[in-house]
Parts: C-alpha cells; sequence; structure tokens
C-alpha cells in the first residue's frame, strides 16, 4: 500500500487546540524520523503515517507526552511535541517500510519520470529500509508479503475487491503489531483500503494512458460522465463504514480530532480528488 497524503484532517471544522495537537503528531513523527534515520529519513514523512500514530496514541492507557517544542528546521517556528515514544518510533519505521515497497513497485510503472524519480530515490530508500528491517523483521516480512501478493493479483485483473486486500489487510496487520484487538484491526483494515481506492481513482487516467492495471478502469471507460457520482459512492460507502468502525474503538483522547479526519477529513480529500472528474470535465 502507499501513504500519499489523504488522509488528513479537515481544518475548519478543529479547534485551535486540536489543531496543535494535530499538527503535534505529524511534527514530532517528523523528528523521529530525523532522529532515526537522519535528515534524508524526513522524505518519508505522510499525513497517512502520522494519523496512524495519531489512532495508536488515542488508545494508549497511559496519556502521550506533551510539551512545547521548536521546528527542526526553522527553530523561529514553536510546535507542539506530541507522544514521543515507542508509538513514533514504530511509525517511524512503518513509514520507512512502506516507502521502500512504494519505490520499488514504481520502479516497474510504464511512465518514464516516475521511473526516473523512483530510480533516483532507491539507493537512499534501500538505506533506510536495511535499518527498519532490523528493527521490525515481522513488518518487513509482512510488507513484503503484501506487495507480492498485490502483484500476483495486478497480473490476474484482479476485481476492486481483490486488488483492495492486500493493502487494507497490510495496515490492519501493522496496527495488530502494536494492538490486539479485532475491532482495531477492522478500523484499520476500512482505512487501507479506503487509501486504496482513493489512489485507484486519482490515478485511473493515467492507468489507461500508461496501460497499467486499475480495477476502476473499466468503469472510467463504460461511463466517463458517471465516474465522478460512481467513484463519490464508492468512497463515501467506505467512509461510513470507516465511522462505524471509529464508534467500536475504545478511545480515550482525542476523540474529535479522529473524528474530524475520519469524518471530515476523508470525506473533502475524495471531493478534492473528485473534481477533475465533474460532468464536463471527464476525458481519459
Amino acid at each position: 500500500m502507499r501513504l500519499l497524503g489523504y488522509v488528513r484532517a479537515y481544518k475548519p471544522e478543529l479547534r485551535f487546540r486540536e489543531y496543535d495537537v494535530y499538527k503535534g503528531v505529524y511534527c514530532t513523527l517528523c523528528k523521529t524520523l530525523l532522529r532515526r534515520y537522519s535528515p534524508l529519513g524526513q522524505l518519508f514523512l505522510s499525513y497517512d503515517a502520522s494519523f496512524f500514530a495519531l489512532v495508536l496514541l488515542s488508545l494508549q492507557s497511559e496519556s502521550p507526552c506533551e510539551a512545547p517544542s521548536r521546528c527542526c528546521w526553522n527553530p523561529m517556528k514553536k510546535c507542539l511535541s506530541c507522544g514521543r515514544g515507542d508509538v513514533q518510533d514504530f511509525c517511524a519505521d512503518i513509514s520507512v517500510l512502506l516507502f521502500y515497497y512504494k519505490i520499488s513497485d514504481d520502479l516497474h510503472d510504464r511512465g518514464f519520470w516516475r521511473r526516473m524519480r523512483s530510480l533516483l530515490a532507491f539507493p537512499i530508500a534501500s538505506l533506510m529500509r536495511r535499518k527498519a528491517s532490523r528493527l521490525r523483521p515481522e513488518a518487513d516480512a509482512l510488507v513484503s508479503r503484501m506487495m507480492r501478493t498485490q502483484t500476483e493479483r495486478e497480473a490476474q485483473n484482479a476485481s476492486l475487491d481483490a486488488a483492495a486486500e492486500p493493502s487494507a489487510d497490510a495496515l490492519a496487520s501493522l496496527a495488530a503489531l502494536r494492538v490486539d484487538d479485532p475491532s482495531v484491526r477492522h478500523f484499520f483494515y476500512l482505512l487501507g483500503r479506503y487509501i486504496y481506492l482513493i489512489d485507484a481513482v486519482d490515478d485511473v487516467r493515467d492507468d489507461i494512458r500508461k496501460q497499467n492495471f486499475n480495477p476502476l478502469k473499466e468503469s472510467y471507460l463504460r461511463e466517463p460522465d458517471a465516474f465522478y457520482t460512481y467513484a463519490l459512492g464508492l468512497l463515501n460507502l467506505n467512509i461510513g463504514e470507516l465511522v462505524k468502525a471509529f464508534e467500536a474503538l475504545e478511545v480515550r483522547r482525542y476523540r474529535d480530532i479522529v473524528y474530524n479526519v475520519v469524518f471530515d477529513g476523508l470525506y473533502n480529500s475524495a471531493l478534492f480528488v473528485l473534481k477533475k472528474f465533474q460532468k464536463g470535465e471527464a476525458s481519459a
């Protein structure tokens, strides 16, 4: 699966304090990547990974450490250090592993520029992955297995559900390494599925042009003018299931922030991606 920045908060609906905490988790993950992997490790930072950390922190029995801090790149900028410890270390390592396997997958992309970018980034990603796999051998084996399964299903022109399953199961299994709870696993399974679906929606035109696999290609080619409605319904259904799964979690803190991301944030990410498919703009 890919961590691409689709999973982020919807700022207009957050209180100031909530937004400070949300940004604090993001900034702390950035500093953790710097501490564990050098400044190059900060290239692996994403909002998706920081949300992964936020949810794990919200489920902990002990309260995360929160303290005033400053940006490591701009000391004049104040931020909040939030949750420095095992959770942030875990999410930093997972970010590196997922980025490495994303780069490895992009090396086989038919788009010239994506392949070139991946080729340039691969030596750095490979070096960082060596440390991450030593620290998290179970996670590395899990993501590697998911990528093999994903490749096999794409070669078989799998259905949408079958194609989304490896990414969904990977995120669920990674969360299970930290929290052994079926409701948590189900929540992250649905989140992983959402990330796969919205990425497929976002890339469908490019994949048609490059002749890459995409489980939504037939739906787009069959009725391009109806694709906006179809894709929005698909994503909204997944968001609705995520909201129900969230309500089943034993959240101890940050409830309103997590809910903002799950409900408002994912919906607005969907609308942003789908703008280019609105009627009158659909063209392959």
